[in-house]
């Protein structure tokens, strides 16, 4: 099955996430970010945040922890997972991520065809009072055999 444009504007499933500051630290420990704020609440409160805030590439992790069934979807949109590459990714943030319950929506955002096939797929993360945190643009490259 071939990708085509018919699929932007397909929404995915809404799901839910915390943002756990266990996680945070992990994430941190995995990427060699030592900075003290992502670690003790108190350090993040002198630096002027109200918590400890989520690194700004955190957002991967509420896709891909939150929402693993985003391979499925891929294949049922006709993508060969065998044949992708993450190709971008990008963050527009309306305000700062911070722990607590979150709730994301993502869709196909743009589809290009041709001699290489990418997909574009939007997330926009919001907090309880359904206020966007943030937006993140994932595009994936789909090779050709």
């Amino acid at each position: 099955m071939a990708i085509t444009k018919d699929i932007v504007g397909k929404k995915l499933d809404r799901f839910d996430f915390t943002v756990e500051r266990g996680k945070i630290k992990e994430f941190c420990l995995a990427i060699n970010e030592k900075n003290p704020i992502y670690f003790d609440v108190e350090e993040a409160k002198k630096a002027g945040y109200s918590d400890v805030p989520a690194p700004p590439t955190f957002p991967t992790v509420i896709m891909f922890w939150g929402y693993p069934k985003i391979w499925n979807d891929m294949a049922e949109l006709g993508i060969d997972l065998s044949k992708i590459l993450h190709l971008k990714e990008e963050y527009t943030y309306h305000k700062i991520l911070y722990p607590g319950k979150v709730y994301a929506q993502s869709e196909i955002a743009d589809v290009k065809v041709g001699r290489a096939e990418i997909v574009t797929f939007r997330t926009t993360i919001y907090d309880e009072k359904n206020d966007p945190i943030l937006s993140a643009e994932m595009a994936i490259f789909i090779r050709k055999d």
